[in-house]
């Protein structure tokens, strides 16, 4: 994807999620922390792009050296400030980081659960109250 389109869908994204947080109605404060943490998760993910679809995970060589097809090595080297995967000169595989996809699905489930306890919670207010504006709850309440 265009990193153009998407810096703009996230920015998008940002705006009506704040847009919603800002109304009057629970709902919408609901549905608008919804799409702000939706973006903040598309955030995260598009730093963590290499410009590949390979995943880092070595079969050949159990994690130890130098692969002989690729050339890549994996073993991390701290006195020299080495890290894995590096490449060797001459060779470019792309990599694509899989720590960032788990934390963002880490992140969409506790997001999950949150909204619907703050759905459940909305839907208690109104039954009590009747409404779920927050100026009239404001007055209600005293």
């Amino acid at each position: 994807m265009n990193n153009t389109l998407l810096s703009l869908t996230i920015a998008i994204m940002f705006g009506i999620g704040t847009f919603l947080i800002l109304r009057r109605d629970i709902v919408r404060v609901i549905i608008g922390l919804s799409v702000l943490s939706h973006a903040v998760n598309l955030l995260i993910v598009s730093t963590g792009v290499f410009y590949g679809t390979k995943v880092p995970i070595i079969a050949n060589d159990g994690g130890h050296g130098v692969t002989e097809e690729t050339g890549t090595i994996f073993n991390d080297v701290l006195s020299e400030n080495i890290l894995a995967p590096i490449l060797a000169p001459g060779h470019s595989v792309a990599y694509v980081d899989p720590l960032v996809q788990a934390l963002v699905l880490t992140a969409i489930v506790i997001s999950l659960a949150t909204t619907a306890f703050i759905l459940i919670l909305a839907y208690r207010i109104y039954e009590e109250y009747g409404t779920t504006d927050i100026k009239e709850l404001r007055r209600l309440r005293g």
